[in-house]
């Protein structure tokens, strides 16, 4: 269980997020809308202790989110990411480095190591690139291989950037797909997203953020007024043309 309570957050003395209050239950398929600039990437980050939370609090399975992220991990895949298509790593490779902070200074991979990389290959069905190049790799097949990085360190905790961002219709649909399997299985999601379609159709619970909280509860119970309410005019980013 996540746990957010009285939350606020600035930047230069401007208001990024303020008075977020949030409770995700443990097996949640979460989704976070908003347009751009609602403080979405702010607010996972502070729940992943990327950034420094000064105002509020933040609870994880009861334990302050700091602490707990000392003996814990989150897998996490963020929005954008640049590899050298040219750079001689494999699908293996990249997976391997979700396991790289866990190795003491100067030692290897080992082989329990290389088996949990191809087991997360295995979970997010691309198991069989594991020696191809990441320059080979479609953007749909890679996307998969960065998910099997965050899955790799065997947290109950996914958080996604927008992962459909660089993606196709179909991929898409594939890539959800497969999400909705991971959380069948007890993985707790939350992933940041402009595509309500998509949305409605795999997740459970949304969050609706600008700046504030507008709505936070279960799929069936979003109405038109309360999108309105987070998106203003501008409805069509919604709407993702693929």
């Amino acid at each position: 269980m996540i746990q957010i309570k009285d939350l606020q957050y600035k930047i230069n003395g401007k208001i990024i997020l303020e008075d977020i209050f949030l409770e995700l239950a443990e097996g949640e398929f979460a989704a976070i809308i908003g347009p751009n600039g609602a403080g979405k990437s702010t607010l996972v980050k502070l729940i992943l202790g990327l950034l420094e939370l000064k105002e509020g609090s933040i609870f994880i399975d009861g334990v302050e989110h700091y602490n707990w992220l000392k003996n814990n991990t989150i897998g996490y895949l963020p929005q954008y990411e640049e590899f050298d298509n040219a750079f001689p790593a494999t699908a293996l490779d990249i997976v391997l480095m979700g396991v790289a902070g866990q190795l003491p200074l100067g030692t290897h991979f080992n082989k329990n190591h290389k088996q949990k990389a191809m087991e997360a290959l295995e979970q997010t069905g691309v198991a069989h690139l594991a020696k191809e190049l990441i320059g080979k790799l479609s953007g749909g097949e890679f996307q998969r291989v960065l998910l099997a990085r965050a899955l790799v360190s065997e947290s109950k905790y996914l958080i996604l950037d927008e992962p459909e961002a660089s993606l196709d219709r179909p991929s898409v649909e594939s890539f959800f797909a497969l999400l909705k399997e991971l959380n069948s299985k007890g993985k707790t999601i939350i992933t940041i997203s402009h595509d309500l379609t998509t949305l409605s159709k795999y997740c459970s619970f949304l969050v609706c953020l600008n700046r504030r909280l507008h709505c936070h509860n279960q799929m069936e119970l979003i109405d038109a007024d309360v999108i309105h309410k987070t998106f203003g005019d501008s409805l069509r980013i919604i709407e993702k043309d693929y």
